[in-house]
């Protein structure tokens, strides 16, 4: 047996938290060394989630079957705080539990080829680069928000989160958010860097995002320069599948289920609406919602200057679809 201060040692060391309950460290007590007790946390889900790179290898993968490789795939690259919640439940439904792929955030290349192979609809913050990664036809699909709002939504959506559960996850963009007033958050370095917000959607697009859980705060990864990608951004939209605009939600699930091949849907549930978020119980509290300002618009404006081309690109694209559909 080994002793409770060995459990809790363990747990801060390599969970990063406190044990959740008197029992479960008396459960963990019971193991008959430290080595197997540090086994079961490092071959723990949780462990997988936290340190993808370096939890437990899977050697059973399985090899893919004709079957497998054929059909198209729904993959939708959703960027944080354009309303992807919402189409993500609106597609979710047509499909089976077992062929949808796990992967939220962009980590797709941390899933071997033949894992991917079996599934049929992708959804996730996943940047075009990734979505390359998955095997046979592919119908790609995003959503698109006015930058600058996009952005404050973001700083207001992070600021929300319940100080247990950004310390829990390592948030440091998050925690930046809970101590910084707006204008302080975007003049951060550290966010002015951030391959999320520097202009997050044309990277998505034409570049690669190199965290895989976006409100994590990685300085390692040097950051390219997309500033003058706008058009180039516009072209890469164009050829997917199709796409929408927040501000125009109704009209962008019609066009985007219409290019889909599927009935539109009856009705639009909106998901992960702030309000509602801070009123249920769960990962949220009650802050003071940051409001644009003409201030706050131009030192967000600095950091999105390839979005507004895209965006702008992007509604003249979209009145033309909507008046050929």
């Amino acid at each position: 047996m080994i002793s409770r201060d060995n459990v809790i040692s363990g747990y801060r060391l390599i969970l990063g938290r406190e044990p959740e309950s008197d029992a479960a460290i008396d459960y963990h007590c019971q193991h008959e060394s430290l080595f197997e007790f540090r086994k079961v946390l490092l071959e723990s889900e949780e462990f997988s989630q936290l340190y993808p790179r370096v939890s437990r290898q899977k050697t059973d993968v399985p090899f893919p079957e004709w079957n497998d490789i054929g059909g198209s795939r729904l993959v939708f690259m959703h960027s944080p705080k354009t309303g992807g919640t919402t189409l993500h439940h609106l597609l979710l439904g047509r499909y089976k539990e077992e062929v949808v792929c796990p992967e939220r955030f962009n980590g797709l290349k941390n899933h071997a080829a033949g894992v991917l192979a079996k599934y049929r609809f992708f959804s996730g913050h996943y940047d075009l680069v990734s979505c390359q990664l998955i095997p046979g036809e592919k119908q790609i699909v995003t959503f698109l928000r006015e930058p600058v709002s996009r952005l404050v939504s973001l700083y207001n959506f992070l600021k929300a989160h319940r100080p247990d559960v950004v310390e829990r996850n390592n948030w440091e963009l998050a925690k930046l958010a809970s101590n910084l007033s707006a204008d302080e958050f975007f003049s951060h370095p550290s966010v002015r860097t951030h391959p999320y917000i520097d202009n997050g959607m044309t990277r998505a697009l034409v570049a690669s995002l190199p965290i895989e859980v976006w409100p994590v705060i990685d300085a390692s990864t040097p950051l390219s320069d997309v500033s003058g990608a706008g058009k180039q951004a516009l072209e890469q939209l164009s050829a997917l599948t199709a796409f929408g605009l927040l501000e125009r939600y109704e009209e962008s699930v019609s066009l985007i289920f219409d290019s889909l091949g599927f009935d539109r849907p009856e009705s639009i549930e909106n998901k992960m609406v702030l309000s509602d978020l801070i009123a249920g119980a769960g990962n949220y509290r009650t802050v003071e919602v940051a409001k644009e300002s003409p201030e706050l618009r131009s030192i967000v404006e600095e950091l999105v200057p390839a979005d507004l081309e895209l965006y702008s690109g992007a509604m003249e694209l979209f009145e033309q679809r909507l008046h050929q559909a």
